[in-house]
């Protein structure tokens, strides 16, 4: 920095350029320009990579960024998850500890990750330049997205395949007598008019449940034991299978014998998961410029179908047995710590934290963006979306439970068991049912989009914020190699064995990774760079500091929970099942796999940064723990304020001197 400097009066003209995050500098000195230029650019690489990222864009409205975040926070776990979580943990009851843990887990998590996106203006490795020891918490943000785009495509594509076929004359899950049915197979709307459906005579419904401990994708199989004769000195009982299950058992899943029989590709599973595929890249190649666009309708439409469903629901016979039973509380409920255990882990499955996504949208923020009011909006929006799903669903289960004769808590399912068995059945009940169909597998639809324009935007954002000046020019290039990747990748998932490995990574991915990362985030930030540091870089963006409960919450309770919720996790972990099958040691290997795959780059990032540094072990682990040159706001102007402003702070004993001592 020899001829110029970083301050302004010498010369040098900051010139904000509409759209795009950073400045553009000019010096007065007309022969000088382009040296003033190359040295006072904003570094947009990760210290190995010095090429800058002149053009990085910034949401065009702060509309199309909030429509993004609610998107990728509500998802499918909102809608199939929450209610059943509400039920099977005393009701309305379950609030108590749910709100508790959306303020002690879910908003300071929000607030932290959004400040450090927005502060940085980078993906979520630069986001940790505060603490280059830990920068493989931001790859393993990149790796959980990666894997979540990986996989979770392939609901996307299910529903499309429902799409589809929600526009015949008659829909196919309503029939028995087709190629795909077996002996078993029961329209329960004719059994039970028959007479023989009764509280006497009838069992279970889902007696094919996986277990819920950490996992957001039970099966219901939908197994009801009729009996079958008059004669009560001759009583029999053939077990019989809904005609929904049926279809999405052999019909769209064409299931096999296990995760040893992975069988054929089934072909329209293919066409329709090329085609959520494509839908994607057409959505992601401008990155949040293309992106914004498109939550205006996918963001929107799950709220608009969600009304529509529950305005039907209330309609019909039974609907308010089914929000009774949602709502009515069992206090004696909360005396359990399962209750409260799930209730943490149902903010993680329905908000988000630790994926990466939030501090990936954060980052295309204005600067000076008030994001604590956005995460205080975002956290109830989210959660209060959840709540209001839950009376939707429960409306027309307890139409379906009236229907059917069934008690509401033999129908009640959650993960793909509610999506593609128990609600598609409801629907086909109700007066004309390709139109309710339709509404419903739009809105499965839409809400894998949002969840899955984050995650994407986030391994994105990653790759070329690292080499800005190479990869901005080819975006749409890139984003083509990864969506195909992800599709190619993703072919396992629709053969006629892909539902048991969908089972066992949707079981594993979230197991301790997501504890893990926001755990280390909290002590990363709150306790090696300061609580009180990081309250003044959010000072020069809101013009205040944040509130002292949020400090209390980022530095103790919230990593104390983690903590405890993460010990409690690895003590009560049970194997994961699909129905009547249980996976063998080799599907849990792979299973811990998964589970072990977004971990591994914090040892090894870890080790790297040690090993480049130089000096003692003591030495290397002070230089690892401060911020390093990255660190910081992306804007010249900001970054100029924000050196102004980090040399008046007074000297801060690093943790390094109090071992030496």
């Amino acid at each position: 920095m020899a001829s110029h400097t970083l301050d302004p009066e010498q010369g040098v003209r900051l010139l904000p350029q509409p759209g795009v995050r950073g400045f553009k500098v000019q010096d007065d000195c007309k022969e000088n320009e382009s040296a003033a230029f190359s040295e006072f650019q904003v570094q947009g690489g990760s210290g190995a990579d010095t090429e800058e990222d002149f053009e990085r864009h910034q949401w065009s409205s702060k509309r199309e960024y909030m429509l993004s975040a609610i998107g990728f926070c509500v998802g499918v776990g909102n809608i199939w998850r929450f209610p059943y979580m509400c039920t099977r943990n005393g009701g309305g009851a379950f609030l108590i500890p749910f709100v508790l843990s959306l303020i002690v887990i879910g908003m300071p998590l929000m607030f932290l990750e959004m400040s450090l996106g927005q502060f940085t203006g980078r993906s979520t490795v630069h986001s940790l330049s505060v603490c280059p020891l830990a920068k493989g918490v931001g790859y393993a943000m990149a790796v959980l997205s990666l894997v979540a785009f990986w996989y979770y495509n392939t609901i996307q594509g299910w529903a499309l395949y429902y799409l589809v076929m929600s526009c015949q004359t008659t829909l196919p899950w309503s029939l028995c007598g087709q190629w795909w049915n077996t002996p078993s197979c029961t329209d329960f709307s004719t059994a039970f008019k028959s007479g023989h459906g009764n509280h006497d005579n009838t069992s279970v419904l889902a007696a094919n449940a996986s277990s819920d401990w950490y996992n957001a994708t039970n099966v219901i199989a939908g197994a009801v034991m009729l009996n079958m004769t008059s004669a009560p000195t001759n009583m029999t009982e053939v077990k019989q299978v809904s005609s929904a299950e049926e279809f999405w058992q052999h019909n769209v899943l064409r299931v096999s014998g296990g995760l040893h029989e992975p069988g054929e590709l089934v072909w329209y599973l293919v066409v329709a998961l090329g085609a959520a595929t494509l839908f994607l890249f057409l959505a992601l190649v401008k990155g949040v410029k293309s992106s914004g666009k498109v939550v205006y309708v996918t963001a929107i439409a799950p709220y608009v179908v969600l009304t529509i469903l529950l305005v039907r629901g209330a309609t019909l016979p039974g609907a308010l047995d089914g929000i009774l039973f949602y709502l009515t509380p069992d206090f004696s409920r909360l005396l359990d710590p399962q209750v409260w255990v799930e209730a943490v882990l149902q903010v993680f499955y329905s908000l988000g934290p630790a994926w990466g996504g939030i501090p990936t949208m954060s980052s295309y923020n204005k600067f000076n963006n008030n994001c604590l009011r956005d995460s205080i909006i975002l956290t109830f929006v989210c959660e209060g979306t959840s709540i209001f799903g839950g009376f939707a669903i429960f409306a027309v289960l307890g139409y379906m439970a009236r229907e059917t004769g069934l008690a509401i808590d033999k129908v009640v399912s959650s993960g793909p068991g509610l999506a593609f068995i128990v609600y598609p059945e409801a629907i086909s009940r109700l007066p004309i049912p390709q139109l309710w169909a339709v509404l419903f597998f739009i809105m499965i639809f839409t809400l894998c989009c949002d969840s899955l324009l984050a995650n994407g935007e986030c391994v994105l954002t990653v790759l070329i914020d690292r080499y800005p000046r190479t990869l901005t020019r080819h975006r749409m290039l890139v984003s083509a190699i990864f969506c195909v990747v992800c599709f190619l990748l993703g072919l396992p998932f629709v053969t006629q064995g892909g539902i048991y490995i969908f089972q066992l990574v949707d079981w594993f991915i979230a197991t301790l990774s997501v504890l893990l990362i926001s755990l280390l985030q909290c002590i990363v930030i709150a306790w090696v760079y300061g609580a009180d540091r990081f309250g003044a870089d959010i000072e020069m963006m809101l013009g205040r500091r944040p509130p002292m409960y949020m400090k209390i919450l980022w530095c103790f309770v919230t990593p104390l929970v983690l903590l405890v919720l993460l010990v409690v996790t690895l003590m009560e972990y049970r194997t994961p099942t699909y129905g009547d099958y249980h996976y063998d040691v080799w599907g849990n290997v792979f299973g811990w796999t998964v589970a072990l795959v977004s971990f591994i780059p914090i040892p090894l990032v870890a080790m790297q940064q040690l090993y480049k540094a130089k000096g003692s072990l003591l030495q290397r682990l002070r230089k690892t723990t401060q911020p390093d040159e990255n660190w910081g706001p992306p804007g010249l102007k900001e970054r100029i304020l924000y050196r102004k402003e980090a040399a008046q702070r007074p000297p801060r004993q690093h943790w390094t001197d109090i071992i030496r001592r």
